[in-house]
């Protein structure tokens, strides 16, 4: 009964992590197959059948377009960033199943089996949060360097160069400071550079980083694209309106010390003060009843 349970268990476990693997929409692995052929035409004629082959098994790998839009917020761009991870999610969810048998010396109770399918989700999950942590980091620093490199867009606009060369220069010049930013600045002059609409390239890099910030700058870059406006004044408008921002969240977070330090002085300081106080007390009142 035992082995017939654990062998039931294993077929569910191998059902799932197919299932995992082949959940991608047909709609979403074509349009990565065009693009990647748009893009590496010219490097694809000289492979093997056997590379073409992986290549392909490789974006058959597919996620879903949640977790593909925090891979690229994250900062994973390429065509196998969800192939990856998504091996590493079944990965760990196997690590820790494997560790919790190995715990319970490969125990093949119902119960135990039970509790290691909890310990494989919780290891899908774990790598999904810390996803999702990484999208939030990334975010965070290019939103405290956008200032900076608004600042010097506006420099580079006023000096004459062009939105392609202004794209590089700052990204050139951000690379020390926030890495992050820098290489989303830099797709964006490639973008610029090889697609055929420069309004799809900055609602490109709008939709990679999903800050109010540099969507204000991509509809300001677009209209001057489409009308003729005045770039510079308006990034710098827009810099100063970042900086703004980022004082009044500053000014949000010391406003909310005072209710998250409440719990630590209640616990950690009136609580000894007020077993201090009445200890005396309590232990004279002890001491008088035991004398009768």
């Amino acid at each position: 009964m035992s082995l017939s349970l654990w062998i039931a268990v294993t077929l569910l476990i191998s059902g799932a992590v197919m299932a995992l693997i082949f959940n991608g929409p047909a709609q979403r692995r074509e349009l990565l197959l065009k693009r990647l052929a748009l893009v590496s035409a010219t490097q694809t004629d000289g492979l093997s059948d056997s590379s073409r082959y992986k290549s392909n098994l490789w974006l058959r790998l597919t996620v879903a377009p949640d977790i593909a839009a925090l891979l690229v917020k994250a900062g994973f761009h390429g065509p196998r960033a969800g192939a990856i991870f998504m091996l590493c999610k079944i990965t760990l969810m196997l690590i820790s199943a494997t560790a919790w048998q190995w715990y319970v010396d490969f125990d093949l109770d119902k119960f135990e089996i039970a509790k290691t399918l909890v310990f494989a989700i919780s290891g899908g999950l774990l790598a999904e949060h810390w996803l999702k942590w990484r999208a939030r980091t990334v975010n965070y620093r290019i939103a405290l360097a956008l200032p900076d490199a608004l600042d010097l867009m506006v420099i580079c606009v006023e000096s004459g160069l062009t939105l392609e060369a202004v794209f590089q220069r700052v990204g050139h010049e951000m690379a020390t400071v926030t890495p992050e930013l820098s290489r989303e600045w830099l797709i964006t002059e490639a973008e610029l550079r090889l697609l055929n609409s420069r309004v799809t390239a900055l609602d490109n890099l709008a939709q990679r980083t999903g800050l109010v910030e540099v969507e204000n700058m991509v509809i300001a870059l677009s209209q001057a694209e489409k009308y003729g406006s005045k770039i510079a004044p308006t990034i710098r408008l827009i810099a100063s309106d970042s900086r703004q921002y980022q004082y009044l969240r500053l000014e949000e977070k010391v406003g909310k010390i005072p209710a998250k330090m409440s719990l630590p002085v209640v616990v950690l300081i009136m609580l000894p003060v007020v077993v201090l106080i009445v200890a005396p007390t309590v232990i004279a009142l002890l001491d008088s009843l035991g004398g009768l």
